[in-house]
């Protein structure tokens, strides 16, 4: 019986009751194909994601700058605009004059200055030539005008003038004590020479005196005469002194003199170097300033983002004026890695770039590698700005330089250049696993995380 209800037909099932029907009916083999079939494809999966390798990418969003980095151009000072030579997109060399502010200003204090120099410099000239006593001759400093100098040739010869009178007058003082003292040796000399005549009179008369040969009065007399005499030799003995005394005490005022002459002219000279090197540094930085109210290109390039328009508007100290890319640099990507990547980022790996202004599915990628990144890391706020930046003012990011291997997006029949300022995404690779990993790597991570929140 079983093996003819094996061999029956299915026409012959077919007309059996329903139950049957089923009884009867052999199992289809399709089912178990199904079984198998799953079963192997899920086998193979598992054994493909454990040999299967995938990339671990960063994505750093990031934006397009010259290798050369765009040349802000800034005042020094603020000022007012008097003339503006360029316009956006137009191709400027090195030294050209691109912005023009008003020089006044700066002009009028670099005047100021520069007389003052000068004033300061003809004062040291005529000072040293006054130590010199006019040898060698007083020489100004090429920037005086002649009426300065004029001035100062003048000053110099009444500074010296004066001082010669004082010396005259010390002079004078001395020659009158050298007269008063030969004076006085000369009297002296008199009453000396006359002294052994008086005193042998005096002898005589005494003699006579004694005897009563002569008169008592007139004895008396003689001897008056010499006493006197010798008295008036002692006075002029010491008028003598000190009239030497004076002569002594003339030339220490004399040498006195020229000291605190010397001593005043060596004082004012060390203020007025002193004065001039401070007024030459002033005068540097004036001079710089004005030359600053020119506004030359750095570099080689291209006008870019111009910001001023109107002439007679004022622009402030360090306001951006313009930018200029240079022209022989070539285009790199500045991206911004997160803090949690830069551990895995080396320089020389391989990078994808996507350019926001192209869609990566119609145009393509740009490859290229990472040449750098920073060293330090850098908040939020002092990164490079781009479009595709993320909020969250404190949190510390690095900066990584991505070169490209081109610089235009390929299109059939067409090529669309880059250019700086675009926004980007940066793709880059750092490694490789397995999909069982990257499938195994959430459970893991719950695994370590989970069952200890407080």
């Amino acid at each position: 019986m079983p093996s003819t209800s094996a061999a029956r037909s299915r026409a012959e099932l077919a007309f059996l009751p329903a139950a049957l029907e089923i009884v009867e009916t052999p199992p289809s083999p399709i089912g178990r194909a199904i079984s198998v079939t799953v079963v192997a494809l899920i086998v193979l999966a598992v054994a493909w994601a454990s040999v299967g390798t995938v990339d671990i990418v960063s994505v750093a969003p990031g934006k397009i700058i010259p290798t050369g980095h765009t040349k802000l151009v800034q005042p020094l000072e603020a000022g007012i605009v008097r003339a503006i030579h360029v316009r956006d997109g137009q191709r400027v060399r090195t030294g050209d004059v691109l912005i023009e502010l008003d020089p006044t200003v700066s002009a009028a204090e670099l005047g100021r200055l520069t007389g003052d120099l000068a004033s300061a410099q003809l004062d040291a000239a005529r000072l040293r030539a006054a130590l010199a006593a006019g040898t060698p001759a007083f020489q100004p400093p090429s920037e005086a005008t002649p009426s300065q100098a004029e001035l100062h040739r003048g000053l110099l010869t009444s500074q010296m003038e004066e001082q010669e009178a004082k010396l005259a007058a010390i002079d004078r003082q001395k020659k009158q004590k050298q007269a008063e003292v030969a004076t006085f040796a000369a009297m002296i000399e008199k009453l000396e020479a006359t002294m052994p005549l008086i005193e042998h009179r005096v002898g005589v008369r005494r003699h006579l005196s004694e005897r009563e040969l002569g008169s008592r009065l007139q004895y008396l007399a003689d001897l008056q005469e010499l006493t006197s005499q010798q008295q008036e030799v002692l006075v002029l003995k010491h008028r003598s002194l000190e009239a030497e005394a004076a002569l002594s005490a003339i030339d220490e005022t004399r040498a006195r003199t020229v000291a605190e002459y010397r001593r005043g002219l060596f004082e004012e000279l060390a203020r007025a170097e002193q004065k001039a090197t401070a007024l030459q540094q002033e005068v540097l930085k004036a001079r710089q300033k004005a030359d600053q109210q020119q506004l030359a290109a750095p570099v080689d390039g291209t006008i870019h983002q111009l910001a001023v328009h109107t002439v007679g508007g004022v622009v402030t100290a360090a306001q951006p004026l313009l930018a200029i890319v240079p022209s022989d640099s070539e285009l790199e990507v500045e991206a911004i890695v997160p803090n949690r990547e830069v551990g895995f980022l080396r320089a020389g790996q391989a990078a994808e770039i996507k350019v926001d202004a192209f869609n990566f599915t119609r145009y393509g990628l740009i490859t290229g590698s990472v040449l750098a990144i920073s060293s330090d890391a850098v908040t939020r706020d002092s990164a490079p700005r781009s479009e595709t930046r993320s909020a969250g003012a404190s949190e510390l990011e690095y900066v990584a330089r991505v070169s490209l291997n081109r610089g235009n997006m390929e299109r059939v029949g067409d090529a669309l250049t880059l250019s700086p300022g675009m926004t980007v995404t940066v793709e880059i690779k750092s490694g490789a696993r397995t999909v069982m990993d990257y499938l195994l790597s959430p459970l893991g991570r719950y695994r370590h995380e989970s069952l200890r929140e407080r």
